[in-house]
């Protein structure tokens, strides 16, 4: 990409989309209110097409001037957003990157926040949303009690407790990231493994002006396995402590039913007991069982070093299409 001035800074503005052909206009504006509202540095617009069928490329790269800094990067299918970030990265030039939603919910203020923060000599900044836009309470609940949950029990201590929603990287950060192979991830956690020097800024969230989501539960529920697997041993060491009690208590049941059954008392209570205890400790040990098998089937597909995603093209505004394939 050629700079105008490379004096400035370089900041590379990630979008991770998923059929968000509706929401192409407004990312493509809220472009250019950076790009007019930060002249001290120089900006360019990368939008990862997390395999879109309704258009979503090619509605942005219509609405890019020619010679406008915006790629797009299609991907051969739905890999993810975490996949996309990833995607992101890989594209980047910048000297710092920040991740954005398609869905248009940062406001123009946020980019100010992390731009000062990175100035004052942060690595790595967190955006986090001091007001949510209305979700499902189930889900809204879910998923701030993974937040906390992860942590205190995961080796990345610095992943924020109230959840992040976006960050800002910087090339240091993105390069680190970019050489992890991991195929689940929680692209968020990785960063915040890297280390460096980690700060937060505060936003108020705006509400998606079309269309839903995309971040579906199912994918959230993914993501909790992917990142509790990749960064901490902790639901191995309750099982160990749940198998340890139940054993225990299994243990002195058997034990009280003998002695009711010596003195006579309660036959059909000592064998409620006996069969509850066993269907409670073999449900918990197939639970267990489960959750290894996790562990397992994730070690298992990072050791088939497939790629993270694959890039199908890349597209310039007013350039030729490119193609590739992209750990």
């Amino acid at each position: 990409m050629t700079r105008a001035d490379a004096a400035r800074p370089l900041v590379s503005l990630i979008f991770p989309a998923y059929n968000e052909v509706e929401n192409a206009p407004a990312m493509v504006d809220f472009f250019r209110e950076i790009v007019a509202a930060y002249p001290a540095y120089d900006f360019e617009m990368i939008v990862v097409d997390d395999g879109s069928t309704d258009g979503t490329a090619e509605a942005l790269l219509a609405l890019a001037y020619a010679g406008e800094p915006l790629q797009v990067v299609s991907l051969s299918r739905n890999f993810g957003s975490h996949a996309a970030i990833s995607a992101g990265f890989a594209h980047a030039a910048g000297d710092a990157a920040i991740t954005l939603s398609a869905d248009r919910q940062e406001p123009l203020s946020a980019i100010g926040q992390f731009l000062d923060e990175w100035t004052a000599g942060a690595d790595l900044v967190w955006g986090l949303r001091a007001v949510r836009v209305q979700q499902q309470a189930v889900q809204g609940r879910f998923s701030r009690l993974f937040s906390v949950v992860f942590h205190r029990t995961s080796d990345v201590p610095s992943y924020p407790a109230e959840g992040p929603s976006q960050l800002l990287a910087t090339r240091a950060v993105m390069d680190v990231v970019n050489a992890m192979p991991e195929a689940n991830r929680n692209v968020l956690a990785m960063a915040a493994w890297v280390g460096f020097d980690q700060r937060r800024v505060y936003y108020d969230q705006l509400p998606r002006p079309y269309g839903v989501s995309k971040w579906t539960f199912r994918r959230k529920l993914k993501l909790v396995f992917d990142s509790f697997v990749e960064f901490s041993r902790t639901p191995v060491k309750w099982f160990t402590w749940v198998g340890l009690t139940l054993a225990g208590v299994g243990a002195l049941l058997l034990i009280a039913a003998l002695v009711m059954a010596l003195l006579g008392l309660g036959g059909a209570a000592g064998v409620a007991a006996i069969c509850g205890t066993v269907c409670l400790v073999g449900g918990i040990n197939l639970v267990a069982l489960g959750m290894l098998s996790e562990y397992t089937w994730r070690t298992a597909d990072d050791a088939r070093r497939r790629p993270i995603y694959v890039v199908k093209q890349v597209r310039r505004a007013g350039a030729a299409d490119r193609s590739a394939i992209k750990k």
